[in-house]
């Protein structure tokens, strides 16, 4: 799969993009990037990425075969970063977990929908067999648009989570298949 990258591509205003993976000297344009996110969006995310010490464990820690870090760049600026997450032994080893953030400024340009695209065919390429997606009920737009990817909602957890201002959400749990429609087990 890291062979496949850099590549670039074109989103549906024009503008030109590079997609490759992370490396450790992007440490301080990822920094950069997550501070151009707005402070409203950063409430959902896992980790506090406004602490320079997050992103620099990220970079410390980096590890292809956990977490395949994806960025998009334009003109050498980070504008979009997806993850995939998965666990090399275990019940879950079957399963990637994706993670998205994008620049405001790139938002509504097909830049998420080519980022999810990507990890669904790195997915495949894994041999994974499906990829799951956790958000909270207030992020709309990304329900909607991974929905439209193909993603089907497999549970809401009601108030499961807190966001970093202490408020309870609904954890919402999206799947998508990757292999053909398994053979039904029968008892």
């Amino acid at each position: 799969m890291i062979k496949r990258y850099p590549k670039r591509a074109k989103l549906r205003d024009g503008t030109q993009v590079s997609l490759r993976l992370m490396v450790k000297k992007d440490q301080h344009a990822l920094y950069e990037f997550f501070q151009r996110v707005p402070k409203e969006d950063r409430l959902f995310l896992r980790d506090d990425v406004s602490k320079p010490a997050t992103i620099q464990s990220w970079v410390d820690d980096l590890d292809y075969e956990r977490v395949l870090p994806l960025l998009v760049l334009v003109d050498g600026r980070v504008v979009g970063d997806a993850t995939l997450h998965r666990r090399r032994l275990g019940w879950t080893r079957h399963l990637g977990k994706v993670r998205l953030v994008i620049d405001p400024q790139y938002r509504q340009k097909g830049l998420g929908s080519l980022l999810v695209k990507e990890l669904i065919e790195i997915g495949k390429g894994l041999k994974l067999e499906r990829l799951v997606v956790e958000l909270t009920g207030s992020q709309q737009a990304a329900l909607v648009a991974f929905r439209r990817l193909g993603f089907e909602r497999a549970a809401v957890l009601y108030r499961h989570v807190k966001d970093r201002a202490g408020r309870p959400q609904d954890l919402v749990i999206l799947i998508r298949d990757l292999e053909e429609e398994p053979e039904p087990i029968s008892f």
